[in-house]
């Protein structure tokens, strides 16, 4: 899906990441990403990680994304037709 205009990416702004649990070879890891909030310029994605047989959770962790004109630098308004189209997906758990 094409996010903005020519030269426009997201680019990490910040992560945080809790260990809860340890993971051993070949433990069936299942992760659940969502996005769980849009705002004017950047998207903040939550994510889980749980060891399949107990379904306990080993990791949970957030990242922010800032949509970014890569020739200027800056900080660039996300397009409306994205934050519809994500919106229709999320509902209404999505915080704008």
């Amino acid at each position: 899906m094409d996010i903005g205009e020519e030269g426009q990416e997201f680019v990490m702004r910040a992560g945080t990441i809790e260990y809860l649990a340890p993971a051993v070879f070949d433990d069936l890891i299942e992760v659940y990403v969502r996005m769980a909030r849009i705002g004017r310029t950047s998207v903040t994605y939550d994510f889980a990680a749980y060891r399949a047989r107990d379904d306990l959770l080993m990791v949970t962790a957030t990242q922010t994304l800032v949509l970014v004109d890569l020739d200027e630098r800056k900080a660039v308004p996300i397009p409306d037709a994205y934050k519809n189209a994500i919106r229709a997906f999320e509902g209404d758990t999505l915080d704008t």
